[in-house]
């Protein structure tokens, strides 16, 4: 009795699980990165019109640094999935590596 097709197909299956965990990690990672950006942008023009205040010292000093701490809010909220923007943008990465990957196998 010949099993060894059998064998071949066991190891042929094996590479492509690390290769979709790698794809959906990539795809995480896009998805939080893009809400990180559009959130902070978007809290950025909103906090266009605000004065600097004796919250953090006013000035100059606060509006260089403001830009930072605004961006570390939108990694924050990003980091939540709150908003769910992350999660869209995801499941259309995961989609378009699931396009490509069949195109490139068949």
């Amino acid at each position: 009795m010949d099993i060894s097709p059998l064998s071949t197909t066991t190891q042929a299956a094996k590479p492509a699980a690390p290769e979709r965990a790698a794809q959906t990690q990539s795809a995480e990672k896009a998805g939080k990165e893009f809400e990180a950006l559009m959130v902070g942008q978007m809290l950025e023009s909103m906090f266009a019109g605000v004065e600097t205040g004796s919250a953090f010292g006013g000035g100059q000093g606060e509006r260089t640094w403001r830009s930072f701490m605004l961006q570390e809010y939108g990694k924050a909220i990003a980091e939540a999935g709150t908003l769910g923007i992350g999660r869209m943008v995801e499941a259309d990465v995961a989609r378009l590596y699931g396009q490509t990957s069949e195109g490139t196998k068949g």
